[in-house]
C-alpha cells in the first residue's frame, strides 16, 4: 500500500565519473551566471555564501542571485519572474510541475543531452538511481530540471513519556488498544507528580496532521493513496469513519490536547517545558533534544521514542518516510548563453569534493577531515544557531541539485534519536509511499480546480468530527456523497493514469 507522500532513501555508492575523470567539472574560463533562488519562503541565494565561494574558487563559475532579499513569497516571486520573461541563467525552485510546464513551452532547457554530454557524474549517478530520472522527467519524455536527492530512510517516529511510564509501572504501549490506556493513566494517575490533572496525553505540533497521524490505528489513510494498484482517497474510504470516531471518542475523554488544531509549532516546547506532554509523533532528531534542552527545567525527563503501536488489524508501521527524491531543484533557462558550463557547474556538485563541500561546508572551517571523513567543528555544533540552520547560513545544505549524505545529521543527533532511528530502519517500520506524480497541463488544471474545494471541505469535517461539534455517525455517508459531487471520481481517474504511467 503506498501513500500520498513522498518515498524513503536508498542506498547509491559514490557516483564515479564515466569516461575521463573531471570531464564534467575541469576548470573553464571564467563564468558569471544569473540566478533565482527564492524557496519556502525564506531560503534566499546571497551573493555571499561562503560555501558557493569556494565552489567559485574551484570552478570557476560565480553566480549571482537575482531574488530580492527581503520578500516572503516564493511562490509569487517565482510566478512575477516567469511572467516578465526576464529569466536568468538558473532557475531554482520547488515545484517539478512548474518546472515541466515551463520546460515544456520553452522557458528551460533539456537537459538530457547536456548531461549525456557534459556531465558524466550526474549521468552516472542517474544510472545507479533510475528513481531519479524518473521522477524528474516530463510528460514530453525531457528533464527539465535537476532533483535536490535527500538521504536516509526514517524522518518521523512516535514519542513516549519514559520517565512517566516507570512512575506508573507501565510498559510501552505495543497495540492501539495498550496506548489508549496509557493515555488514560497518564490523563488520570498524576505521573508528573505535581497533584493537579493537567496532563496532555498526546498532542502534536502539526495542527490537523496531529489528528491525520492517528488516523492509521484504525486503517486510515489522510489522503490519496494506491491500494494494490488500484488509486483511492483515505477520506472517502469506510476505514475512515471508524477512525475518526475513535478519534473523536479520545478527544471527548481529555486523552488529546484540547488545541490540537490550533496550538501550532510550539507545542512541544510548552508542554514538555511544562512536564504536561505525554506522547507525540514527531522528527526525531529534534524532538529527541528536549531531552537535552529540558534536563534542568524538567529534572529526569525522558521523551523517548518507541515502536509504533500496532493497529486494529495488528500490523506495525510507520507512515511517514524521507522522500527519496524531491521536487526543489533547478534548471537551466533556454536564454543561458553558457549551458554547456553551467550544467559542468551543476556535475561539480555530484563529485566527491562537490558533495562533501554542500553537505558539510569548508573544510578547516566548519569541519576537520577525522580518518578521512567530515567531522564538524565544536564551534558549529555547539554555536547558537541549529546547525542546519548554520550550514545554510553558510550556503550548505541547500536544496539545490545534490545527492545529500545523512553522516551530516548523525553527527549532530544526539543518541536517543539515533536509537530510534536505527530500530525504525531495521525493522522496516516505514511503509511505501505513494509517488509525487507528473501530470499533464490538463490533468494539472483539473486537480487544481478540484482539489482545493475537496481538501478544505475535508478538512473542515474532519475538525468538527473530532471536536464533537458534529457526530460522525449519520453524516459520513452524507460527506461522501458531497466529494462525490464535487469531482471526487475525476480525481481518482486523473490520479489512476498518471499512477499507471508513472509505474510502466
Amino acid at each position: 500500500m503506498a501513500l500520498s507522500a513522498a518515498g524513503c532513501g536508498q542506498d547509491v555508492k559514490e557516483a564515479a565519473p564515466s569516461s575521463a575523470p573531471n570531464e564534467g567539472t575541469e576548470k573553464g574560463k571564467p563564468v558569471e551566471l544569473t540566478m533565482h533562488m527564492h524557496y519556502g519562503d525564506r531560503y534566499i541565494y546571497d551573493n555571499n555564501f561562503p560555501v558557493f565561494k569556494e565552489a567559485a574558487k574551484r570552478t570557476n563559475v560565480t553566480l549571482k542571485g537575482t531574488a530580492s532579499q527581503t520578500a516572503t513569497n516564493s511562490k509569487e516571486m517565482f510566478n512575477l519572474m516567469m511572467v516578465s520573461g526576464d529569466i536568468p541563467d538558473i532557475v531554482h525552485y520547488n515545484v517539478k510541475g512548474d518546472f515541466n510546464k515551463y520546460g515544456s513551452e520553452g522557458a528551460f532547457a533539456p537537459l538530457n543531452e547536456l548531461i549525456d554530454k557534459h556531465a558524466p557524474n550526474i549521468k552516472a549517478f542517474l544510472e545507479q538511481r533510475p528513481d531519479v530520472k524518473k521522477f524528474a522527467t516530463a510528460p514530453d519524455g525531457k528533464m527539465y530540471f535537476l532533483s535536490f536527492v535527500p538521504d536516509g530512510l526514517v524522518a518521523k517516529g512516535w514519542f513516549i513519556r519514559q520517565d512517566w511510564l516507570k512512575a506508573l509501572n507501565m510498559q510501552q504501549p505495543k497495540t492501539v488498544d495498550e496506548l489508549y490506556q496509557v493515555l488514560k493513566a497518564f490523563k488520570e494517575k498524576d505521573p508528573n507528580k505535581n497533584g493537579k490533572a493537567d496532563e496532555i496525553p498526546y498532542f502534536n505540533r502539526v495542527n490537523k496532521g496531529g489528528a491525520q497521524d492517528l488516523l492509521l490505528f484504525w486503517n486510515s489513510y489522510r489522503g490519496i493513496y494506491a491500494d494494490q494498484g488500484k488509486v483511492k482517497y483515505g477520506p472517502y474510504e469506510a476505514n475512515y469513519e471508524t477512525a475518526v470516531a475513535n478519534i473523536a471518542k479520545w478527544y471527548k475523554e481529555g486523552l488529546i490536547d484540547p488545541e490540537i488544531f490550533t496550538r501550532g509549532a510550539k507545542a512541544r516546547e510548552v508542554l514538555l517545558g511544562d512536564n504536561v506532554g505525554g506522547v507525540s509523533h514527531d522528527w526525531f532528531s529534534s524532538t529527541a533534544s528536549y531531552n537535552d534542552t529540558l534536563k534542568d527545567k524538567v529534572p529526569g525527563i525522558l521523551f523517548a521514542p518507541m515502536a509504533p503501536p500496532a493497529s486494529s488489524d495488528g500490523v506495525v508501521r510507520e507512515e511517514t518516510k524521507r522522500p527519496t527524491v524531491s521536487e526543489s531543484g533547478w534548471a537551466i533557462s533556454t536564454s543561458n548563453k553558457h549551458q554547456v558550463e553551467t550544467i559542468k557547474y551543476f556535475d561539480f556538485w555530484f563529485t566527491p569534493e562537490g558533495r562533501r563541500l554542500m553537505n558539510f561546508g569548508i573544510e578547516g572551517v566548519h569541519y576537520n577531515l577525522v580518518d578521512g571523513k567530515p567531522k564538524f567543528k565544536d564551534s558549529l555544533l555547539t554555536g547558537s544557531k541549529p546547525v542546519l540552520e548554520a550550514l545554510q547560513a553558510e550556503g550548505a545544505q541547500m536544496e539545490v541539485g545534490f545527492y545529500q549524505d545523512f553522516a551530516y545529521e548523525e553527527q549532530w543527533t544526539n543518541k536517543t534519536a539515533l536509537a530510534g532511528v536505527k530500530e525504525y530502519n531495521e525493522k522496516k517500520y516505514p511503509i511505501e509511499q505513494f509517488p509525487v506524480l507528473t501530470f499533464t497541463d490538463e490533468e494539472k488544471k483539473k486537480l487544481d480546480s478540484i482539489m482545493k474545494s475537496i481538501q478544505t471541505f475535508t478538512d473542515e469535517k474532519l475538525q468538527k468530527w473530532v471536536l464533537g461539534t458534529e457526530p460522525v455517525a449519520g453524516n459520513f455517508e452524507k460527506f461522501r456523497q458531497q466529494l462525490k459531487a464535487m469531482g471526487l471520481d475525476e480525481v481518482i481517474s486523473i490520479q489512476q493514469a498518471a499512477y499507471d504511467r508513472y509505474m510502466k
